[in-house]
């Protein structure tokens, strides 16, 4: 377990490291942490190194919004990989985690072995689109900040897209939520504002041209990102589409035993 300490306007992150073999960078989604990310580690035989990504968990909440742009991101990313291997390691992310991984690629792709996207998306293509989820999403912002994480994390929890999640075992659904309570209102809001679907440049143009093998994994239930999912295996010269039966947007939580599966089975191809 390695905390990484801010530095001025660089950020560093609290990551959490076990295991041997080619290390897998798991990143975590939108309130949740590396915490939220075990169980799916536990099923894989590599190295994971599991970062709080900026804002949440453990890692720096900072006031200023310039650390929380995606760019930013992948530049902290980077950080912590230079900082905790020297393989090149597997990217694996999940949602606000899948478009952070999908952009780590774009920006080093030689640097990354293979990528796999959890319930992912490239972005928004049509613009007035995206400046409409941008707005949705700084309104929201602002009422996190207003109303605080208690009321925030009942709202979220309670959204159609994790309604498959009520039919987790009480104890799980009480560590998801534990988890999201545990979130500070700056870091969740300023997210928000700066790496939300909206605000961060679509990457759609950008996938064709690459060659990196990547796995695409969506839950049954998660037709939005099922659709997704599909465009981009499409664009994707080198990607495969996996869908796990009976589960929602997060798959790696619903059923992270078969999932790690699927994962195996596509690394031990390469």
């Amino acid at each position: 377990m390695t905390l990484h300490r801010g530095n001025g306007q660089v950020v560093d992150l609290f990551a959490r490291s076990e295991g041997d073999g080619p290390p897998v960078l798991l990143l975590h989604g939108f309130t949740g942490s590396g915490e939220t990310m075990y169980k799916l580690g536990q099923y894989l035989p590599n190295r994971t190194i599991r970062p709080d990504l900026i804002g949440h968990g453990r890692s720096p909440a900072p006031k200023e919004l310039r650390p929380y742009r995606i760019e930013a991101m992948v530049e902290q990313l980077h950080r912590l990989v230079e900082s905790e291997t020297a393989d090149t390691p597997i990217v694996c992310g999940y949602s606000m985690g899948a478009r952070l991984a999908l952009s780590y690629v774009v920006r080093y792709p030689k640097q990354v072995s293979s990528l796999i996207l959890i319930g992912g998306t490239p972005g928004i293509e049509d613009r007035c689109e995206a400046h409409e989820r941008a707005r949705h999403d700084a309104k929201l912002a602002t009422r996190i900040e207003i109303e605080g994480i208690d009321a925030f994390t009942q709202y979220w929890e309670n959204l159609p897209i994790f309604a498959s999640q009520f039919g987790l075992s009480p104890e799980i659904r009480r560590a998801i939520r534990r988890v999201r309570l545990s979130q500070r209102s700056q870091g969740i809001a300023n997210h928000l504002r700066m790496a939300g679907t909206g605000s961060m440049p679509s990457l759609w143009k950008d996938i064709p041209r690459l060659s990196i093998p990547t796995l695409l994994i969506t839950g049954s239930y998660d037709t939005k990102f099922r659709d997704i999912a599909k465009e981009m295996k499409v664009a994707f010269p080198a990607a495969r589409h996996e869908s796990v039966p009976d589960t929602g947007h997060a798959p790696h939580i619903e059923n992270p035993k078969l999932v790690a599966q699927y994962i195996n089975k596509f690394l031990g191809e390469l």
